[in-house]
């Protein structure tokens, strides 16, 4: 008997570092952190932090391709502790479709570079 996946959108697994800003409803900027990106999809990203984040907007950064900054505006679905102490945040992509496009394949892009890396070491 196999489990139907219930999920939209398909999850690929990477390890790429990125930073995050948590805003307010007036736009304020209310805390920030560094954390690693677990897996991505169209909907959104998966991350581990050391510090919890709160139920709200949040802009997240990354560096692409070329050493290109990206930016994706998201909101928090979820945030619980792990038995490591790591927070693992689920957070769905508040953009276009265009702009989730360009940031999911650029984090995929990044992470099989640094995959093909670390083989050639």
């Amino acid at each position: 008997m196999s489990i139907k996946e219930k999920r939209k959108h398909p999850r690929i697994k990477t390890e790429n570092l990125l930073s995050y800003v948590c805003i307010d409803d007036e736009g304020n900027e209310i805390d920030e952190g560094m954390g690693k990106i677990k897996n991505v999809s169209l909907g959104g990203v998966l991350i581990e932090t050391i510090k919890p984040i709160g139920m709200q907007d949040i802009l997240l950064t990354t560096i692409g391709i070329n050493d290109e900054i990206i930016n994706m505006k998201a909101k928090v679905v979820y945030c619980k502790k792990e038995i490591s102490g790591m927070f693992r945040t689920g957070i769905q992509f508040l953009e276009a479709k265009e702009d989730k496009q360009l940031f999911v394949t650029n984090l995929i892009k990044i992470s099989s570079k640094q995959k093909t890396q670390s083989q050639d070491r």
